[in-house]
């Protein structure tokens, strides 16, 4: 395909004419403003480092996504459609004969929730690439800042594609060069799906056949004045939709002449992300960090398609050849899940669009869509493809999500305009328990946690839909009898309790100390040991000296990793580590088993999956979860999703629920705080707790035998429970309010009511035992120790722990110094006690060891 001159001859009519409709006219418009250079500030929580090849790397909003990697190629998406693949930028300096591809000079990338920059750096150049998705417009805005020694000209290449994602399709699609607006114009024959791609730079640009997508890629050369470009940024627009061409061409104008404001924009929209939502601030700088880019990645969920509204989608990635940007459509299990984390944080916006959505495309009877393509305003997505409503999961899920997001915001016309959905969703839930144990089936419901894999052969019910359901059945006992629906209440409340009892009676089993996968068709249980039981642990809907022993075998080597959990014990014949669901290790199962730790007290098991899912945010695409791992070794699988919300949704929910324990109840003007902190952290502080209008911002400072808790609330009055929990074994437990003795137990109550408060606690004695983490290098196999269980006995302590067969390691101890121990070596140090431990020697690469210690 050879290179045009924009002002030469255009060969066939054809292309004339449709030249003359791309919209905007020379004579109807004036030629686009430049613009004037400014400078994009480094954020606060901005990740810098050198690019890495084959790296993922996205920048997407509301209407657009750049799905590509850190060298600078990427696929071009504005919802539904697909514009481009392969977008790139190369160079041309007279001392070369070829261009300087761009791959292979960038050298650094800086990701900021605002804007993402690569950097290309070159002896004659650099060129700074400034990637940005605007808010409120149909496009993407790429703006070039350039310092070249020498003459410069960059190409910006890209295949073009115009195409439905998936299972959408279009025909008859054709690419010209527009010389009024300095673009290509993407179309097709109806001319109801356009797109504009190009600069006002522009100087020239390759033909294309008539009628047709070009074979080879598109691509326009800018010539650069270093003169010009010393005041003004070179700016390229991608602008599209499923509307006339003349309203694209006028996108495409805006987002030039909006370039600033487009950019303070964004900037205004991290600030108050950052600053108005629940903050963290740790002795651990790194997970501070990853919960700052959670909230990110939370924010960046919402999809505004134009033929279906505006929703949560379920993650990001290249599509490849073919049409599905990762899991970027709607679905109804993720954004449920991912709203939990969103009620914690304060995301209650666009948390309650994503329920509206769900609502708006509830099936007649009543079932939640379990997933929502962005092209399903243009196929029979609903009617004739099996995806739509195939989870049995989704319904409970939207019950769950609708009462936390109402707990959490105590907005009770948000709670009323769902409320008839929610009644839908209750009904369909009820006749699909077939058994009258009070659960939903999977026989009768659809798919819960397998979608694929022998391990879900024959399963009646599964414990994640049975917990999903048992929680959902509470939240709908609550939400009735807060509307005054008495009947509805207490139906649901008797239901709740059944489906409870039920997790206990036919989940649990004795002889294996642990509960199972599912219940069968013959009535017999799947007793594999899987990570699904945590979701239940997560809720604490189990018994306490089961769950404990539960808990106690999913934290083994066999189930959790150094990098999380994975679904299916490595005992199990049916393990393979790089399945779907048969043994990979799936962030967003981890997050619900660090949970479950949390819920029942077990802090030094929880925080290393919370470390771990931390760590995910920096080793690969930077500030993003992938979607599932290997469970033999620490790296995404090559199929996984790069960018996967419920991954990151779930490093956020173990920080709010469990290491904060923090339940906001809203509608009674109440709160609660049950904080299992680190026994190595010193001070945290945190800010924005959000219960209804109400916000706490609270500082904890550890002292030996002592907590200090600083509380400081704004807005409507509020009651608090805080419920710290003392060192195992701890006597004397003692509480000061503002200096004055209140009760310790069951927990210390704080009327807020505008002015700050602080709580004293103290104690005698007791142990804490500091986590151990692993130090995670990519690719690295499970290596780690595992605590199983730390409890305190009467004139003493008992711990069991897992390592590498052979191994010793040493662990932390805070609090008073055991007198001895009955194996293992104990050495006193500045507050701290450590404890060495030896793993026998055995056949298997892991071990365990039990340590007796003596109080003094």
């Amino acid at each position: 395909m050879r290179l045009a001159r924009v002002a030469g001859p255009v060969v066939l009519a054809t292309i004339v004419a449709l030249s003359l409709a791309s919209g905007l006219r020379a004579a109807d418009a004036p030629a686009l403003p430049g613009v004037k250079r400014f400078t994009l500030a480094a954020s606060p929580i901005g990740l810098v480092g050198d690019v890495r090849p084959q790296q993922y790397l996205g920048v997407v909003g509301p209407r657009s996504a750049w799905l590509g990697s850190e060298t600078g190629e990427a696929e071009l998406w504005v919802h539904p459609l697909k514009l481009a693949s392969g977008f790139r930028l190369d160079f041309r300096i007279p001392d070369y004969a070829e261009p300087v591809r761009g791959r292979d000079v960038a050298r650094s990338v800086e990701v900021r929730p605002e804007a993402t920059t690569i950097s290309y750096s070159h002896a004659a150049f650099t060129v700074r690439q400034h990637i940005l998705a605007p808010l409120d417009e149909p496009g993407l805005l790429v703006l070039l800042e350039i310092d070249a020694s020498r003459p410069l000209e960059v190409v910006a290449s890209f295949r073009s594609v115009l195409q439905y994602a998936w299972p959408g399709g279009l025909g008859g699609q054709y690419a010209f060069w527009s010389d009024e607006d300095k673009a290509f114009v993407l179309s097709e024959s109806l001319r109801r799906r356009n797109a504009f791609i190009g600069s006002p730079w522009a100087a020239s640009a390759t033909s294309h056949p008539a009628h047709a997508l070009p074979d080879a890629p598109s691509s326009f050369t800018i010539p650069i004045d270093p003169a010009r470009t010393a005041r003004e940024l070179v700016p390229i627009a991608i602008a599209a939709s499923t509307a006339p061409r003349a309203d694209v061409a006028l996108a495409y104008r805006r987002l030039v002449t909006r370039a600033r404001e487009i950019y303070d924009a964004r900037v205004a929209h991290a600030r108050r992300l950052r600053e108005e939502s629940l903050r963290i601030d740790s002795p651990d700088d790194r997970l501070d960090l990853a919960f700052e880019w959670a909230k990110v990645n939370l924010d960046e969920q919402t999809v505004c398609n134009p033929d279906l509204g505006c929703g949560l989608v379920a993650g990001w990635g290249p599509s490849g050849e073919g049409a599905r940007p990762g899991f970027g459509w709607f679905f109804g299990g993720d954004a449920a899940i991912n709203s939990l984390a969103m009620a914690a944080t304060g995301q209650w916006s666009p948390a309650w669009d994503g329920l509206r959505f769900l609502a708006r495309y509830q099936r007649a009877d009543g079932k939640v869509p379990h997933e929502v393509s962005q092209s399903a305003g243009v196929v029979p997505w609903f009617d004739q493809y099996p995806y739509a409503y195939y989870h049995a999961d989704t319904t409970p899920f939207f019950l769950l999500a609708l009462h936390r997001q109402w707990r959490a915001s105590g907005d009770a016309r948000a709670l009323a305009e769902l409320w008839p959905a929610a009644r839908k969703a209750w009904a369909w839930c009820l006749p699909h328990d077939t058994d009258g144990d009070g659960i939903i089936e999977n026989t009768t419901g659809g798919l819960g946690a397998i979608e694929v894999g022998a391990i879900g052969d024959e399963i009646h019910q599964d414990v994640y839909l049975a917990a999903v359901f048992a929680r959902a059945a509470g939240a709908v006992a609550e939400m009735a009898a807060a509307r005054g629906e008495g009947e509805l209440a207490a139906q649901a409340g008797e239901i709740a309790a059944r489906a409870r009892t039920s997790i206990e009676s036919r989940y649990w089993i004795e002889a294996a100390g642990h509960h199972a996968f599912g219940v069968l068709r013959t009535g017999r249980t799947n007793d594999t040991l899987t990570v699904w039981p945590a979701t239940a642990a997560a809720f604490g809907l189990l018994e306490p000296a089961h769950a404990r022993l539960t808990l106690s075998a999913l934290a083994s080597h066999a189930l959790t990793a150094d990098w999380g959990a994975r679904m299916l014990s490595t005992a199990s014949p049916l393990y393979d580590p790089a399945h779907y669901n048969m043994g990979a290790v799936w962030p967003f199962v981890t997050g619900f088993l660090a949970l479950g730790h949390y819920q029942y007290e077990r802090p030094w098991a929880g925080y290393p999956l919370v470390d771990a899912l931390a760590r995910l945010g920096f080793d690969w695409a930077r500030g993003r979860h992938p979607e599932l791992l290997s469970g033999d070794r620490y790296r995404p699988l090559d199929t996984a999703v790069p960018q996967q919300f419920f991954a990151t949704s779930m490093l956020v929910s173990p920080i709010a629920y469990g290491l904060l324990g923090f339940e906001p109840d809203a509608p009674s003007a109440r709160a609660r705080l049950a904080p299992q902190l680190p026994p190595e952290w010193e001070t945290l502080r945190v800010t924005g707790l959000a219960v209804g209008k109400s916000r706490l911002d609270a500082r904890f400072e550890r002292r030996a035998s002592a907590l200090r808790i600083q509380l400081v609330p704004k807005g409507p009055p509020l009651l608090l429970e805080l419920r710290p929990m003392p060192p195992r074994g701890a006597r004397a437990l003692t509480a000061r309010l503002d200096g004055r003795q209140v009760p310790a137990r069951p927990f210390v109550s704080v009327t807020l009511d505008g002015l700050p408060r602080v709580v004293d606690l103290r104690w005698e004695g007791g142990l804490e035992l500091e986590a151990p983490q692993a130090a995670l290098t990519p690719g690295q196999p499970d290596q780690g120790i595992r605590v199983l269980d730390f409890a305190a006995l009467d004139g003493g302590f008992r711990l069991a722990v897992e390592g590498l067969s052979g191994s010793t390691a040493t662990l932390r101890l805070h609090g008073e110094r055991p007198a001895g121990a009955d194996s293992g070596t104990l050495r006193a140090g500045a507050g701290v006690t450590e404890l060495e431990v030896t793993f026998p020697t055995s056949g298997a690469r892991f071990s365990r060891t039990e340590v007796r210690l003596r109080r003094p």
